[in-house]
């Protein structure tokens, strides 16, 4: 029996192992925590990161009064930019532990050297910090409408103190706190209603009911009666530099420390489609910065870089641009770190495995190399060499530079809702943890050495996330699959047709489709085999595949595209049209001389 994929990997990290598939701001479990902070790798970059925001935080809470407290931590869907802002925090905040001991150190012990953990230890012991996180991509799931950032951190801020989700209700709760009167409330009706408040603070009906019934007792001045409470109506809209000052006098009342640290991420991307949301982050960052006097500060996390948010916005440039002078300094994440993260925390090869696949290379590499090639593209970036093949295996660099750039794109279109981190797609394609293949379907870790990864293997792992972008692509598909059968390279074909169309400025050519369809190293070329395909697959109209230079090289039809091309392609000009076109031509020609 031959030996499998599966085989050649270290067994120091098992590649089926759970890898969470996003990085959550509110998962704080401790054992989710503990999970999460033993797989961070910290790369070169990383650790660059780490040291660029402790020089900046650092001036910030040793003197005060710092020119700007706003932080853009940017880097691309899976870059890693949740992941550094979360463990940061939790490292600066004095309160979070994992298993009794400091989450602080067990960041520490992923540095391959001292410098940033002697840096990190003294700036969380000389100046503690309360550390708020706001996660703007899940507000934005939770309402209906993208209400301002002040807005949802204020109302994220009384949760984080305790207070109640219902808004009424974490109002008084507030009310009470500042005149030091919350205390005698829960005393109050606890001795009313023979239990705790905190126990149905959070239900709309009965926490405003009975603190109704208890409030007249504590606040007679404001609220004489039970009704006077009962229909009053809350009102929302506050000046930001209000809701600015009650969120850090809360934070500082609840903690005791002097310095904050709000991380928010998704910010660009929850913000930068709306004048209004851009001002207002604009104005609450303005207003941390003065109140705070350099003790309190913001970070918050986009996609992009603001300077590339600013030169690629159709709309709001103007209030962009405010916004990136108002948060000036930029952390950014580097994409070209996944690779080598991914090699660490997956793809790391046992000693006999690296002897196995440095003989397959010495003996097919050049074959390999040659039949694996891309042209068109700055997603190719040159031939692996021995050591990248066995580092990277079962995937060549352009596959993991095409996949990074799928994700990319889908994330862009879908705003990353539901789609998977990098790594966690990539052990989907080995080992297809998240279950998106059929009962029948070989995991690629159980194919023999010497098969690679390919892009119709991208497909099937992502087929669900490029249906939500491009769902005529995979009913193309679909019909390949009824007209030449589940085990056909016309079926494979038309897959990876699919999974290249969304990148749009990639050549989708018989050369590159061959290339990355190339299953078994020492194998022959497929591209004779996959221009045959190509003309069977377009021959069969129902699938809607053609050959369009101008769209990139082969693509699917979308069912509204296909009478329109058929019309255009079906039209033939008559004889008088012909000439009267060449007419109008030979006149330009003519009043374009000089």
């Amino acid at each position: 029996m031959s030996e499998t994929i599966r085989g050649v990997f270290s067994p120091r990290r098992p590649i089926d192992r759970t890898i969470e598939k996003v990085i959550d701001y509110y998962a704080q479990e401790e054992d989710r925590l503990a999970r999460e902070i033993a797989e961070y790798e910290v790369t070169d970059n990383i650790e660059g990161c780490f040291r660029k925001f402790l020089d900046a935080f650092g001036e910030g809470v040793r003197g005060g009064h710092v020119t700007e407290i706003g932080i853009w931590v940017s880097g691309f869907y899976g870059s890693g930019k949740s992941s550094f802002t979360k463990y940061l925090g939790a490292a600066l905040d004095p309160s979070k532990t994992i298993k009794g001991r400091p989450f602080l150190d067990l960041l520490c012990e992923r540095f391959p050297r001292n410098e940033i953990p002697a840096a990190l230890r003294t700036t969380a012991k000389k100046h503690p910090t309360a550390v708020i996180l706001l996660d703007l991509g899940a507000e934005q799931l939770a309402e209906s409408a993208a209400a301002p950032v002040s807005t949802v951190l204020y109302w994220k801020v009384l949760q984080w103190a305790g207070f109640s989700k219902e808004k009424k209700t974490a109002q008084l709760e507030f009310t009470l706190d500042r005149r030091g009167k919350y205390d005698e409330f829960k005393t109050k009706y606890r001795e009313r209603f023979k239990g705790e408040w905190e126990e149905i603070h959070n239900d709309p009906l009965i926490g405003v009911a009975r603190a109704a019934e208890i409030i007249p007792s504590v606040l007679p001045d404001d609220f004489p009666t039970p009704e006077s409470f009962r229909n009053l109506r809350f009102e929302e809209a506050r000046d930001v530099r209000d809701l600015a000052r009650e969120i850090i006098e809360l934070c500082r009342r609840k903690t005791g420390c002097e310095n904050i640290l709000f991380l928010i991420d998704e910010a660009g991307q929850y913000v930068a489609p709306r004048g209004e949301l851009i001002l207002n982050l604009d104005g609450l960052a303005r207003n941390f910065k003065e109140l705070g006097a350099g003790k309190v500060w913001i970070a918050a996390t986009g996609q992009q870089t603001l300077s590339e948010i600013v030169e690629r916005a159709a709309h709001n440039s103007a209030e962009l641009n405010k916004l990136r002078d108002r948060f000036p300094i930029s952390i950014h994440l580097d994409a070209s770190d996944i690779r080598e993260i991914t090699h660490r925390r997956l793809l790391e090869k046992s000693e006999d495995g690296r002897k196995k696949l440095s003989a397959l290379f010495n003996e097919h590499g050049q074959a390999l190399v040659n039949h694996t090639r891309l042209s068109g593209t700055a997603l190719f970036k040159g031939d692996p060499d021995a050591e990248t093949f066995i580092k990277l295996y079962p995937f060549l660099p352009q596959h993991f530079d095409l996949l990074l750039e799928l994700i990319r794109t889908l994330a862009r279109s879908t705003g990353g809702i539901g789609l998977r981190s990098a790594i966690r797609v990539i052990q989907d394609v080995l080992v297809d943890k998240s279950r998106v293949l059929g009962p029948e379907a070989v995991k690629l870790a159980d194919r023999e050495i010497g098969t690679l990864a390919c892009v119709d293997d991208f497909y099937d792992t992502l087929r669900a996330d490029i249906a939500k972008v491009l769902p005529h692509v995979v009913a193309g598909v679909d019909k390949a699959v009824k007209i030449f059968g589940a085990d056909s390279l016309e079926l494979r074909v038309a897959k990876a047709v699919a999974a290249l169309q969304p990148v749009e400025t990639f050549p989708r050519t018989a050369e590159n489709i061959a290339a990355l369809i190339y299953r078994k190293v020492g194998s022959p070329s497929l591209l004779e085999k996959v221009r045959e395909v190509l003309r069977k697959l377009s021959a069969e109209k129902e699938c809607g595949l053609i050959e369009d230079p101008q769209a990139g090289g082969w693509v699917f039809l979308s069912d509204a595209v296909k009478p329109i091309r058929d019309k255009r392609n079906s039209y033939a000009p008559t004889a008088g049209e012909c000439a009267r076109a060449r007419i109008d031509i030979l006149k330009q020609g003519t009043a374009d001389r000089p």
